[in-house]
This record gives structure tokens, sequence and C-alpha cells, in this order.
């Protein structure tokens, strides 16, 4: 078993923030797609497992993990995917992630970068969702989730102010939100609305929750920049 698996992805990622995150939370695998590589080498985290094509990943990088010369990475293995391929590395290493039975995934370095290598990564979030594993993709500003029932977020566990709710299937049936700011109840929300976003936390509660009867919600907690 993989345990909790911080994933490092081949898209922007913040190094100041991939190393705060890191450090803020307890993980027992570090797998890295493609040029997240590149990302733990710079900020000296040690690598179990990387796999994609390479083609982004700096080649003196790759050569070194490759080879054993990066401390604390001496002994991570290591795939290499050809070019072209059917699905996108960070599906493939998603798949593997489960296959290997991981109890928690966090994915940094999916949301920078190209926009429709970010919406893939967040429908690819249905892999973990179909699994019951808890997965989510993270950036200094968002936590981005995917849920199919019901969620409880304690104010202290909050990523950020706000909590928006957006439909990935073309309806989610009977959502309904208690301590929030706003509040709906046996609600259906549908494609093409934007009816849920920039919720608070009700002043006088100390838990949002969220539940739904059908269908699949983008859950997002963001916050403004400083």
């Amino acid at each position: 078993m993989l345990g909790k698996v911080l994933l490092l992805t081949g898209g922007t990622a913040e190094l100041d923030f991939v190393q705060q995150y890191a450090a803020s939370m307890e993980y027992q695998t570090v797998v890295c797609a493609d040029s997240g590589l590149n990302t733990a080498y710079h900020l000296g985290i040690p690598v179990h497992y990387f796999m994609g094509d390479f083609d982004s990943v700096a080649p003196e990088i790759l050569e070194a993990y490759k080879n054993g010369e990066v401390s604390g990475s001496e002994k991570c293995e290591w795939v290499r995917y050809p070019r072209e391929k059917d699905y996108v590395d960070t599906q493939l290493v998603i798949q593997w992630i489960l296959e290997k039975r991981a109890s928690e995934i966090h994915i940094l370095g999916a949301t920078g970068g190209r926009l429709d290598h970010f919406l893939a990564n967040v429908n690819i979030l249905m892999l973990p969702l179909k699994k019951k594993v808890p997965a989510y993709i993270a950036d200094p500003q968002n936590r981005i989730r995917l849920i199919d029932g019901t969620l409880q977020i304690s104010r202290e566990e909050l990523y950020g102010k706000y909590l928006s709710l957006l439909p990935l299937t073309t309806q989610v049936t009977g959502v309904t939100l208690q301590g929030l700011k706003y509040i709906i109840k046996d609600y259906t929300l549908e494609v093409g609305i934007a009816r849920a976003i920039s919720n608070e936390m009700d002043e006088n509660s100390d838990m949002a929750r969220i539940e739904l009867k059908s269908g699949v919600l983008i859950v997002v907690e963001s916050k403004d920049r400083a």
C-alpha cells in the first residue's frame, strides 16, 4: 500500500507553495508525473516513484534520478510511457496509484499552465472518486475535490474563505447546504447555471455540510491572493 500520496504533476507549480504544502502534511509516498520530477529535484523532496514520457523533464535531472544519484531518492523506481498514447501522463499515474491502494491523494501542479490539461485533471478526479479514495487538487488559491455524497468541512479545515459548487454531471439533485451563509435545500444544480458560487461559512457555524442525492459535484475551496 502507498498510504497517503503526494503527487507532483507536470503543470506549472510555485515552488514556495509546494514546499509549504508538503511540509504541512504527513504523507507516505511521493510520486512524480513527468516534469513534476523537476519540482521535486529543486525542492529536495525525496521521490519514491516517477513516471511519464519525460518530454519536459530536464535531461540532467532525469539521468540523476535514473542513476540513483539524488540524495534521498537513491532507490526510487520509474516507468517511461510512450510520447504518443491514449491518455495523459497524470491519468496513467493516478490509475497506477489507485492500483497500488493509495489511501488519499494530494495533487500539486495540476492547475497551472494549459487549460485543457487543467480541465482534464478535474475530470480525472473521477477515478479516485469511483474507488472511494479522497483526492485533492491544490494550488496557492484553491483546493478542488469531487463528491457524490455528503461532505462536512469544519471551519478549521476550510482551505480558504470561499466555497463553490459546480455540477460535473448534467444534473446534481437534492443539493442541501447547512452551516453556510447562503443556504439551499433539496435543489437541483444544472450544467450551464452558476448557482452556488462564492459561498462562505456562516459566522455562527463551525461546520459546513453539503448533501446531494445524485450526480457529482466539483467542490472548490478558494481564497483571494494576498
